[in-house]
């Protein structure tokens, strides 16, 4: 048998027995790889960096993602490599943030061999064998839409508009306090606890692999998560029950066919609210909506459809359906990278849905003269602005970071089909810009940190991509984002772990228009 089969077949083995099931459940990939010249094993989750010995024995060291402050392709060729691997080795730099309590300890010291996580309400545990207002609208009941649900398995609904996306970070204080820490820089805590930072060198043995991208995706995904959680933080248990996946694909295939074929508002409004909850609780969700090309279609069709208006149902119900979808669509990007069947699903019949999906929010919501001065509405249009931006973001970072699995997905395709449609988008783009600009003026505010790096990012790729989202940018807002955007580090909250991301992506705006 193949070398390479037999280490693959002795780590997945080794992962079953120590990985909590929620970790091994969310495993992105894993390699072989040289840590401090001897030879490891990376194994890449949706949380944590974890290394293990060669053969795996034993789990050395668990990174989670989101202490991570950089990370970063180094071109070289390692001196203590030699033949192919040499030359196909890719160089990993991380640098993470690391609390250590009073002690100082090194790096990276090994760890017991068990895995430290958190339990759902917060508290620390250990395993030993696992290392907005009131709704006015759409206000029918919840469980009288019974059939197809996933009732035992989801939250109960709330009494507030049920649009607050919030995916649940199981772990939000650092576990690097059994890792050691090296003297790239500490400080102290306001709890006591001395934080500093840490660096990791990684060597890859292979130039064909996705692990760096994937790597990246994550990290990013953690900063997220812990944003969301810190603006509202989950209460009660959110974790689905486990189902057999031939019982949770039945029920899938019955929401997606209720949605597609119920026609009342009202209905699909909570069917897609539905849908939404248990892809945020259940990745299996977004691997069947990948596949389901006829449902995504719906939706997409749907953003288009409401944002013109029907004239058969009420405006602000419409626009809060919209809200609802953009919302849903973008769960269903959200940490779905390693999924390949999303990019050929993007990509299928001459990028039919993209387009489809670009097209049809490249636009306002259109309004009737008598509710254009009406506070409720325009409200909804706030909200709507600030989830298309989300789901624009989403889509940029698909096709921008993420793996394209060999597809022709790219940032210029994106702007390829936003150009013609900028009679459209370009009051879009600028009202993006404006609530950027309104959101920094707000100083330090944490619980609009995450939609400001998303603003921030939409604003600076198309900026630099697209010459006619540059010429807008800079007849129409360029003092203002000069004024605005001064000293970035001093007007973004302090304690988030996007701050970093935020003020980068500033800077290479202001680069752009100097």
């Amino acid at each position: 048998m193949d070398k390479q089969k037999v280490v693959n077949q002795k780590l997945e083995s080794f992962m079953r027995r120590n990985l909590p099931s929620a970790e091994y459940q969310r495993i992105r990939c894993y390699e072989r790889c040289v840590v401090d010249k001897s030879m490891k094993l990376a194994l890449l989750t949706s949380k944590n960096l974890i290394i293990t010995d060669s053969p795996p024995r034993t789990i050395l060291y668990t990174l989670p993602l989101i202490e991570f402050l950089s990370l970063s392709l180094v071109q070289d060729l390692p001196d203590f490599l030699h033949g192919d691997e040499r030359f196909k080795s890719q160089h990993l730099s991380l640098k993470f943030r690391h609390e250590t309590g009073h002690k100082s300890e090194s790096p990276l010291s090994e760890s017991s061999g068990s895995y430290v996580s958190a339990s759902s309400d917060g508290d620390a545990s250990s395993e030993r064998l696992s290392p907005s207002k009131s709704k006015k609208h759409l206000s029918a009941s919840y469980s009288s839409l019974s059939s197809t649900s996933w009732h035992g398995t989801l939250p109960s609904p709330r009494s507030q508009r049920p649009l607050r996306l919030i995916t649940s970070l199981d772990e939000t204080a650092s576990r690097l306090d059994r890792l050691n820490l090296s003297d790239s820089g500490s400080s102290v805590s306001s709890q006591g606890a001395t934080t500093a930072t840490a660096d990791l060198d990684l060597f890859l043995l292979t130039d064909s692999t996705l692990f760096y991208q994937l790597l990246q995706a994550a990290s990013l995904n953690e900063k997220i998560a812990g944003t969301k959680e810190l603006k509202s933080p989950v209460n009660g248990d959110t974790k689905p029950k486990r189902k057999k996946s031939m019982v949770r694909g039945q029920l899938y295939n019955q929401l997606s066919a209720d949605i597609q074929s119920n026609k009342s508002l009202e209905k699909r409004f909570y069917l897609v609210q539905e849908l939404s909850t248990a892809a945020s609780n259940d990745m299996n969700i977004k691997k069947y909506f990948w596949k389901d090309l006829d449902l995504c279609t719906a939706l997409v069709e749907d953003l288009g459809k409401y944002r013109l208006g029907t004239g058969e149902n009420n405006r602000a119900d419409e626009i809060e359906y919209l809200i609802q979808l953009e919302s849903c669509l973008s769960e269903m990007f959200r940490e779905s990278e390693h999924l390949s069947q999303r990019a050929h699903l993007l990509t299928a019949n001459s990028f039919v849905v993209l387009r489809l999906l670009l097209e049809n929010i490249s636009s306002a919501p259109s309004l009737p003269t008598h509710l254009t001065s009406d506070a409720e509405v325009e409200d909804l249009c706030t909200e709507l602005l600030d989830t298309t931006t989300k789901l624009l973001f989403e889509v940029l970072l698909a096709v921008s970071e993420h793996p394209t699995f060999g597809t022709e997905l790219s940032v210029s395709r994106v702007v390829s089909f936003l150009e013609p449609c900028f009679s459209t988008f370009g009051p879009v783009y600028s009202s993006m810009i404006e609530r950027g600009l309104f959101l920094i003026s707000r100083t330090g505010a944490a619980s609009t940190t995450l939609l400001l790096y998303c603003v921030f990012y939409v604003v600076e790729v198309l900026c630099r991509n697209s010459a006619v989202c540059r010429r807008l940018l800079i007849s129409s807002h360029l003092e203002d984002i000069r004024y605005y955007c001064a000293n970035p580090e001093l007007k973004i909250a302090r304690f988030s772990p996007l701050q970093g991301l935020t003020i980068e992506r500033v800077q290479k705006l202001l680069q752009i228009i100097s």
